[in-house]
């Protein structure tokens, strides 16, 4: 008896693809900022985990300039944390960190009252800040999302 199967990795030709293949994500995250010292800073007074949960697809295109060019447009606007995903052959511009999907679904609405359009909700890996220390957390900002 003999069994044959096939990946499905192997169905996109990598070649075709213009810009080249990202380590990680880029993510632009408006909880941290800029500044690495504030995140270092931060870590300790907090606990960063991952879970199963949702986040918005706002954007998605086979050019991860111009996904960028998409990131830099809606950066100032959006209150969230915003996440450049590559999944073959196309960069896409997740939003947000959502425990549930009524939870994605209402800022999807929102959104879309704000005139953005092709939202959809995702499964993904999201983000989660719990304070280790609420005593220390006065002055900082509330890292939940």
């Amino acid at each position: 008896m003999v069994i044959l199967s096939q990946d499905s990795l192997y169905w996109f030709d990598m070649s075709t693809v213009i810009d080249k293949v990202p380590k990680t994500p880029i993510i632009f995250d408006k909880h941290f900022g800029k500044s690495n010292l504030e995140i270092i800073d931060s870590l300790r007074n907090y606990r960063i985990s991952t879970r199963d949960g949702f986040r918005l697809q706002i954007y998605e295109s086979s050019s991860a300039n111009q996904v960028k060019l998409i990131l830099d447009k809606y950066k100032n606007s959006l209150s969230d944390s915003m996440y450049i995903i590559f999944e073959a052959p196309l960069y896409k511009l997740h939003y947000g960190n959502y425990v549930t999907k009524n939870d994605a679904d209402l800022i999807k609405k929102t959104l879309m009252q704000k005139g953005y359009k092709n939202i959809w909700i995702v499964k993904s890996r999201i983000t989660q800040y719990s304070a280790i220390n609420q005593d220390n957390d006065s002055n900082r900002k509330n890292y939940s999302p």
